[in-house]
């Protein structure tokens, strides 16, 4: 074990200490603004709804403006720099804010400029190297951003715990905003020290290696990070390859159908619930970043499991099942706020965010398996761009839903519809094809098509020789 761990140490890079700080801040963030606006400037579960919806829009924007720039940019250190220095300024001016609407602003602002660290980190650790180690750096690098999440959580239900006693709970959330903001400023430093300078290009190779081993760490506040495959992503190109008859077959577009249902669902799931926990069940906050770490650590230990899963059962298998199992939590959540039950025990919350994160990690790999091996090669750097976009946009749609579903009635309509759009996307994936099934079958045929040729090869020179 401790070679293994010496080789994981120096199979890594300085600079990643500088991505693994950035992703702590944001991990805190992740749980603390929500609470803020609740806790703090009392507003409701629908206004964090719309935080995260207009969030969510401007990331998406944001992916293909950094996309581009850094593209078009000689230099990608920059990027990083000054997107970890304006989210430290973001969260600085968060933890002084006392209006919903000046905290919406500073949300975006600070989510605009994350995105521009997340267009060029994977291009920093692949640029300038051979092709074999791609694989292996972006996992090691997404490892470190994950550590650097999971330990961004804790953070905040120590400092929760520790800082309430003292100076109160408003006052500890200003308080841990401040410390997050100046690590963010920290990770800023290092990333001008530490980032090596690289020769920017961009390499169409390989496209199905790379983003699985991006996408498997992503947890649901990154859902659509851009990353690599942005950066050739045309939105004016998916209308005439939708419309193109020769473009994205049926089976593409009903699995992309599919996803962006899915996302839906996962974002009416999961924009409210950190006020569930803290509105309705009256849990503590500190416990709510405990309940978010032990999803977290759900995610990463699951990814193995997923990648041997989807091996053996194929991944349109792994992809239903995932949802199927995410039906029955949302759903019984759903039943559960209906029958108006108190928060329910420690045991029963930990089991539900446990497989609340272990499904991700098997939703998330199986969905960029399929949409790579469903897409027809010419069109599959497209197809797996859209399929971000696809869970952005449904991020935003969730946003909007679930502000008018609880301001209207309340928690157990938001499950309700997560759990309804859950059971739609899985009726839509029914009838995508499944790829190994087909790749099977090809290769069966292939092989009955190459025995016939040596049968008859066979018989000619028979025939041949007899003569």
């Amino acid at each position: 074990m401790f070679t293994t761990l010496r080789k994981w140490w120096e199979d890594g890079e300085t600079w990643f200490a500088a991505v693994g700080l950035a992703n702590l801040a944001l991990g805190t963030s992740s749980v603390l603004i929500p609470l803020m606006v609740s806790e703090i400037l009392h507003r409701s579960a629908g206004a964090v709804g719309i935080l995260s919806a207009m969030v969510s829009l401007v990331g998406v924007i944001g992916s293909l403006i950094w996309g581009r720039l850094s593209d078009a940019a000689h230099r990608r250190r920059p990027f990083v720099v000054i997107s970890y220095a304006a989210v430290g300024a973001s969260l600085a001016a968060i933890s002084l804010t006392r209006a919903f609407s000046h905290l919406l602003l500073y949300n975006m602002v600070l989510n605009f400029f994350w995105v521009a660290n997340a267009a060029v980190t994977v291009l920093i650790v692949i640029e300038n190297r051979n092709s074999e180690s791609w694989e292996r750096k972006i996992s090691h690098l997404n490892q470190i951003g994950a550590i650097g999440w999971l330990a961004g959580l804790g953070l905040g239900s120590g400092m929760m715990v520790l800082a309430t006693r003292w100076v109160g709970e408003a006052a500890a959330m200003r308080i841990l905003l401040g410390v997050i903001a100046l690590i963010s400023v920290l990770a800023a430093f290092l990333a001008a020290r530490l980032i090596p300078r690289t020769t920017p290009k961009f390499t169409r190779r390989r496209f199905r290696g790379t983003i699985l081993a991006m996408g498997n760490f992503l947890v649901e506040k990154a859902r659509f990070a851009p990353f690599h495959l942005y950066h050739r992503f045309r939105p004016r190109l998916i209308w005439a390859a939708i419309r193109n008859p020769a473009g994205f077959s049926l089976g593409t577009r009903r699995f992309l159908v599919a996803t962006l249902v899915a996302y839906v669902a996962l974002g009416l799931f999961a924009i409210p619930l950190p006020l569930l926990l803290a509105e309705r069940f009256a849990i503590p906050s500190a416990a709510v970043f405990l309940f978010f770490a032990i999803q977290h650590v759900g995610v990463v230990i699951a990814y193995p499991l997923a990648a041997e899963r989807i091996r053996k059962r194929g991944n349109r298998y792994v992809q239903g099942s995932a949802l199927l199992v995410r039906v029955a939590l949302f759903g019984f959540t759903a039943i559960y706020l209906v029958l108006g039950g108190n928060a329910p025990s420690t045991a029963v919350l930990i089991i539900a965010f446990l497989v609340y994160g272990v499904t991700w990690s098997y939703f998330q790999l199986s969905g960029v398996a399929l949409a790579s091996r469903l897409a027809k090669p010419e069109n599959r750097g497209l197809v797996l761009g859209l399929y971000n976009a696809l869970a952005g946009l449904g991020w935003i749609i969730a946003g909007l839903g679930s502000s008018a579903l609880i301001d209207r009635w309340g928690f157990q309509a938001v499950y309700a519809a997560s759990a309804g759009c859950l059971v739609l996307s899985l009726v839509a994936l029914v009838r995508v094809p499944d790829p190994s099934c087909a790749a099977a079958s090809e290769a069966s045929q292939t092989g009955r098509f190459s025995r016939l040729r040596a049968q008859r090869a066979t018989t000619t020179a028979a025939r041949a020789h007899s003569r």
